[in-house]
């Protein structure tokens, strides 16, 4: 087997690639998250339209950028070049953001966040093989955790500041796509610095992204309960359409949007590290207990108060599944494969947010709000009954045992 390189030396106690590439997606989410953060607004405001095109816009977006994560992961274990994906899935995404500005339809935003997402998909799972690899023994989940945290540390000030754009220039759409048009562009800055990770056999069957007979049975068990689980997990963005529906400002959009950033990213390292003492099946199941209890809280709100807790609580979702799911995937996944492993996971999210986001808009929309909530909450039962039922073992349980 040829020598592992994990990127050499380490920044603020924590290993170089592991650091780089937690501020590249903290400048990147800056970005991204200052734009998706306006979406509810400028659909409504801008476009004239509502819940349903926003969803399908979001979920072929996600879905989009989740299988073409597939074809990456497996073409990066194949050709064992992995930062080369990475920095032209960054590019490609950040070089979308100046062309929102001419864009006056929702044809228009599908194509550009289609070409957004895709660089997304490009990236990701060459990006998650760097993580797992470059991260030390006993501290994969911790990893994880740290990136999440700073990708949501980027998400907490892009929709602060699109909210003081927006508050002291109303409707200007326009400043916020040229402000997070250059804080893309240090994203892509600091990726220089990263080394790509050093070669490892691979398996010469798994040629292919979907080559799910080659993986094991509880990774195979691990996706399909996922899928359930994506499928119930509604888009943020229409459940930022509450806003409006009770009456607010659509400037403080993005400060309930932020609202969710923050108790991600407060929370994301500490259930990486949480996982990497209980369990990540537990840190999971607990994760999207949180989530039935947030849809509760945000569809009976009534007033700015409670939508502001319910956002908050929502937050803690990602913080506990994300960057976990992720760690069990690495977990239950052969190394040589691992960037296809990860790749079929975010197919699998894909998918799911495919149906999430057209299935929530369109009973957002067309029957209520309550009926929507109530939907997801039924699938995301079912998701949580198969993941359970297939006794997927995580890291610290199977120690236990």
């Amino acid at each position: 087997m040829a020598e592992k390189l994990t990127g050499r030396g380490k920044v603020f106690g924590f290993p170089k690639n592991i650091f780089f590439l937690g501020l590249t997606s903290f400048f990147n989410d800056f970005s991204s998250e200052m734009v998706l953060s306006i979406f509810p607004a400028f659909f409504t405001s801008v476009l004239k339209t509502g819940a349903s095109p926003l969803g399908v816009v979001e979920g072929i977006a996600d879905g989009a950028s989740n299988i073409f994560k597939a074809y990456s992961g497996a073409l990066s274990d194949k050709l064992q070049r992995r930062k080369e994906f990475v920095i032209a899935g960054y590019t490609l995404s950040e070089l979308t953001r100046p062309f929102y500005l001419l864009v006056d339809s929702v044809s228009g935003v599908m194509g550009l966040r289609f070409v957004d997402r895709v660089g997304k998909g490009l990236r990701d799972a060459p990006r998650d093989a760097i993580l797992s690899m470059s991260a030390e023994r006993g501290a994969l989940g911790a990893s994880f955790g740290f990136h999440r945290a700073m990708d949501t540390l980027g998400g907490i000030l892009g929709p602060l500041a699109a909210y003081f754009i927006l508050s002291q220039f109303p409707l200007r759409f326009d400043y916020v796509f040229i402000t997070a048009f250059l804080f893309g562009l240090l994203a892509l800055w600091s990726l220089f610095f990263i080394r790509d990770v050093g070669r490892v056999f691979t398996s010469p069957h798994f040629s292919l992204p979907f080559s799910v007979g080659k993986l094991p049975v509880n990774f195979v068990l691990f996706l399909l309960s996922i899928f359930f689980l994506s499928m119930g997990s509604l888009p943020i963005a229409i459940m930022l359409l509450k806003v409006e529906h009770l009456g607010l400002l659509i400037a403080s959009i993005p400060l309930f949007y932020m609202l969710h950033n923050m108790s991600n990213a407060g929370f994301a390292y500490i259930a990486g590290r949480l996982s990497d003492r209980i369990g990540t099946r537990r840190v999971i199941y607990v994760g999207y207990s949180i989530l039935l209890v947030s849809y509760a809280i945000i569809a009976f709100a009534d007033s700015a108060t409670g939508l502001a807790i319910g956002f908050f609580v929502l937050g803690f979702v990602p913080a506990m599944t994300d960057g976990v799911q992720r760690a069990l995937a690495a977990e239950l996944s052969p190394e040589a494969m691992r960037g296809g492993a990860f790749g079929l996971l975010h197919a699998t999210v894909g998918i799911g947010a495919i149906l999430a986001g057209v299935g929530g808009g369109l009973l957002w929309e067309f029957y209520s709000p309550a009926v929507a909530f109530v939907t997801a909450a039924i699938v995301i039962i079912m998701g949580l009954a198969l993941f359970v039922s297939s006794s997927i073992p995580g890291r610290g349980e199977a120690a236990q045992s």
